[in-house]
Parts: structure tokens; sequence; C-alpha cells
């Protein structure tokens, strides 16, 4: 299966797309500163659901699709080989209209990459550097890819014409990434890898119901989390307002201080605070509107 025009601007894209790729996960805001079977090709039918603009449907892409829940980072994580350093998850159709759609973006913005909407994107990084995506593509299509291989009855779609090594695997939601880091999304989903459970702990204790975005990060040697790890998710409140829950395991003893210097005149900053903790977790809620809680945000990381 070759593509019938060679689609310059779109491997444009993917390339800056897989430099880019991760940058979505934890810190993009708020912490930023801080087989034979295996090789063997398939034929995707060109035909039938191919439309004018050289994408062809889900359902004639042939072997198994992906069927999983993705509502939260939680679904995304229950997707994910173990060893997770740090994750995001973003419903693209509530960033619309907020000022979090120039820093996320919405809906619309990876059109160029599969010739369809993105409503939802996850993605995970692991300590060697790589990762992978999940996106939620609802019009169930995508662009006609350069050629398949087949892996566990799934097909793998080469996103450019041997010059990157990007991969899709069709089905709710779709996946992306390297050749090798789509095999282990797929090793998880028919039980043939550990699934990642880092961040049980710290998600038993969150309520991510109507968050427009969520983060997961691990302490390592390159980055500056002020705990062992963090949890954070973004809301919009029914005022306007926004609200960020943010959920510290073992955090260091000079940041919970400093949430306390900042709680104690917050209102004169015209922000909320509600900071807890249970065990070895805090939790801290801080309400404002949008630039007051990006200058809180900003101060707390500083």
């Amino acid at each position: 299966m070759k593509r019938k025009d060679p689609a310059t601007k779109n491997q444009r894209y993917l390339a800056i797309f897989l430099a880019l790729t991760m940058l979505l996960s934890a810190g993009a805001i708020f912490f930023s500163n801080n087989s034979n079977k295996e090789n063997k090709s398939d034929a995707v039918s060109s035909s039938g659901n191919v439309e004018e603009n050289n994408t062809i449907a889900f359902s004639q892409i042939p072997g198994r699709q992906v069927h999983h829940e993705f509502n939260s980072i939680a679904d995304g994580l229950n997707m994910s080989p173990k060893g997770v350093v740090s994750a995001s998850y973003v419903d693209l159709q509530k960033t619309t209209g907020t000022p979090f759609e120039q820093v996320f973006g919405n809906k619309t913005m990876m059109h160029s990459l599969y010739g369809a909407d993105v409503s939802k994107r996850y993605g995970a990084r692991y300590a060697d550097g790589n990762g992978f995506e999940l996106h939620q593509i609802p019009e169930q299509k995508i662009l006609m890819p350069w050629g398949a291989v087949e892996y566990d009855n799934y097909s793998l779609l080469a996103r450019t014409n041997n010059t990157y090594d990007i991969w899709n695997v069709v089905g709710s939601p779709v996946i992306l990434g390297s050749r090798q880091s789509v095999q282990g999304v797929i090793d998880v989903l028919e039980g043939n890898a550990t699934v990642s459970t880092e961040y049980n702990s710290l998600l038993s204790q969150a309520t991510p119901e109507g968050s427009l975005y969520q983060e997961l990060a691990t302490k390592t040697n390159n980055s500056t989390l002020p705990a062992d790890q963090l949890y954070m998710d973004l809301k919009k409140l029914d005022d306007g307002s926004y609200r960020q829950t943010s959920l510290y395991l073992d955090p260091e003893s000079n940041f919970t201080e400093k949430i306390k210097a900042l709680q104690a005149n917050s209102t004169e900053r015209g922000v909320t605070y509600n900071v807890t903790t249970s065990g070895n977790i805090t939790k801290m809620v801080i309400t404002s509107d949008f630039g007051s809680l990006l200058n809180e945000t900003q101060m707390l990381s500083q």
C-alpha cells in the first residue's frame, strides 16, 4: 500500500510533531521552569471509504482495533507499560474558548496530522526519553498511511515514507508513537506486559471528573518537582473561574512552608486556598480567575 501523492506538508508536520511530542506531559505550564509475522506487509484497502481529502475510515483497515475507556489520565495509564515518569491528559473540547486553548490547543489542532479532529489527547514519557500518545478521533477516519505491518493481529500504520519512526494503530483511542512504543501499548492491552501502576496512591485521592487537563509526574534526577510524585488537574467552574487541584506525595518541607506562606495572604491576590494532608499526601486546591491562578502557580514553582 502506497500513497498516490507525496504529502510533503504532512511529512514536515510529522517531523515537528515527533520533535515536540510529549511536551504536553507533566509541567507544560505550571512546572515548566523547573517476529516474521511482525515484518509481514499488509495491504490496507484503498477502496471503499477513501474520501477526497485522502482519508480512510477505520472500518476499512484490516485487523484488530483498540477499544478502551479513554476519559481520564487514569484510563491512559491503564494502557501504558510500567515505568511512566510523566503523563498528561487533555480534553481538547473543554479547552475551546478558554485561555488554555493557547497552551494545550483545541480539537482541530491535529487535523493536519490525521485529516480529522482530535477531541482528547494523552501522552506518556519514560526515563529514557521515549514515549507515546493516545488520541480520540470521533470521526473514525485517518489520512492514508504509507504502508502497514502486522503485530499481534493489529495493523501498524506507517505515518511517513520511512523518514521517521512514527506509527499509528487505529481505534478508540488511536495510538501514536515509535514502532516499539506502539507495540508496547498493544502488549499491555493484550495482557502480555505489566501496566503502569506507579501513581495509584495519588489517583486514589483525585477527582478528575470535569477536568480539562490532568498531569502526573515522578521526581527524577532531571526534574525539579517539589515532591516524590505530583498529580494536578484543572477545571473551569460555572462562574468562569478556574480550580487547580494538586496532590503531592511526600512533599519537600521547604515547599510545604512556601504553600503556607502564600496561603496566608492569598485573599489579597484574589486566590482561595484549601490545603489538607492525608498520610504522606498533601492536597492543595486553589481557585481564582485565569490570570491570578497562573501567577499563583508561577510563584509556587519558583
